[in-house]
């Protein structure tokens, strides 16, 4: 079978080691620039994924480039990039799911491995999930914004909804989880009241579904866990930040152990990080491998910079404009 790889530009080239700097500092990330990998042993021991976060971030405000920041406002940076990152990580574990345990999809793979993901953070169901997957929604409208702004046309012909579609998709299935939660955030994103009715139907159905085919793979009392290995690529100097950052808060551990949890795998599969000179995510379900792009996260990080929260140092030096980037 194919391996499916989402969409993306060339990533940057090479960056001398001073620009490296200049970067991780304005993207806010500049301790992971440069500490060694095992230096945040405190990001490590914190018992949840949005602990070491918070801890990741907040590590962050000994920068004196980020001086002007708040420590809400650095943590709302690293989530941001965190949150787009899993729910892009969880999309491709929903293809992990249908290749492997040979679930039928009626319709198009990658709108069900949308869905897989969107539900998987709703059924986590904590504040900080549910905050995350709107983070992710967030993402899609930026990602949608900046190709507006940069020319992109859209691929109608695409095996990917366009960005605002895939954004609006995660707010009916939350909308559609509790009518009366979602609300302010679907009447914020301008979700008409008509749609946000029928989201409530949307969900119904695609959550009774999932639950129906994944059913007969959840792990019952007793039955071993399946190997799902980690793998950590080398951020190969330009993206050693990222590298350092996600292995300090142990995503891909989370994801594997989350899926151990719920799920009898029938075979053993990685979870995988490196670079891939283009920002993406990928399965490859000959050789049973995800491979989450460190250019992906970098990728997040400049969408964020450069239209929700604008870098510390634009008040001391004029500002620069932000390079564009095509959508994933």
């Amino acid at each position: 079978m194919a391996s499916r790889r989402s969409s993306g530009a060339n990533a940057p080239g090479n960056i001398a080691p001073h620009a490296r700097r200049i970067i991780c500092a304005a993207l806010g990330i500049l301790p992971f620039c440069t500490a060694p990998i095992f230096a945040q042993p405190a990001v490590s021991d914190s018992p949840t994924l949005h602990g070491r976060i918070e801890t990741a971030a907040k590590m962050l405000q000994s920068n004196p480039r980020l001086k002007g920041l708040t420590e809400q406002q650095l943590i709302d940076r690293v989530e941001f990039v965190a949150a787009n990152t899993l729910v892009l990580l969880l999309h491709e574990l929903g293809h992990v799911h249908i290749a492997e345990m040979h679930l039928l999809v009626l319709g198009r793979e990658e709108d069900a491995a949308d869905t897989f993901a969107a539900l998987t953070m709703l059924k986590i169901g904590t504040s900080f999930s549910q905050h995350e997957l709107a983070q992710a929604a967030k993402g899609w409208f930026l990602n949608d914004l900046r190709d507006q702004q940069t020319g992109e046309k859209p691929l109608y012909y695409g095996e990917h909804n366009l960005s605002q579609q895939r954004a609006y998709q995660i707010l009916c299935l939350m909308v559609g989880s509790d009518p009366d939660k979602f609300k302010s955030l679907a009447d914020e994103m301008k979700v008409p009241e008509s749609r946000q009715k029928t989201c409530k139907r949307d969900f119904a159905k695609t959550s009774a579904a999932w639950g129906a085919v994944l059913m007969p793979w959840h792990l019952e009392p007793g039955q071993p866990e399946t190997e799902i290995k980690v793998v950590y690529g080398d951020g190969q100097g330009t993206y050693d930040a990222f590298a350092n950052m996600f292995r300090s808060i142990r995503f891909l551990e989370t994801v594997a152990e989350f899926s151990n949890e719920h799920y009898g795998w029938p075979h053993s599969f990685t979870l995988k990080m490196e670079t891939c000179n283009h920002p993406g995510a990928d399965y490859d379900d000959e050789a049973r491998v995800v491979t989450m792009c460190y250019e992906t996260p970098f990728d997040f990080a400049e969408l964020y910079r450069a239209y929700v929260e604008p870098p510390p140092v634009a008040a001391a030096a004029p500002a620069r404009a932000a390079k564009k980037r095509k959508s994933r």
